[in-house]
């Protein structure tokens, strides 16, 4: 709130269900945008995998950088 982000990137289940309040799984949440309600306006929030779930299962990469091209792509606007 103090920093007045511009967006939100949540890594992992935990991160993502504390900070936005919601009880689906991270594969359901991740690569979509939502919003995260904060001093008075929508930030706009992306959820992705955590990187320790990415060490264990590399395969899931692929899932993650598609979040991070679609985050690419929201930087560049």
């Amino acid at each position: 709130e103090l920093l007045s982000p511009q967006l939100l990137v949540l890594l992992g289940g935990a991160a993502a269900k504390n900070i936005l309040g919601v009880s689906e799984g991270i594969m359901r949440l991740r690569g979509k945008w939502l919003t995260y309600a904060c001093a008075g306006r929508d930030v706009p929030t992306l959820a992705t995998l955590h990187p320790a779930y990415l060490l264990r299962n590399p395969a899931a990469k692929r899932f993650a950088w598609r979040d991070l091209l679609t985050l690419k792509a929201a930087l560049e606007t």
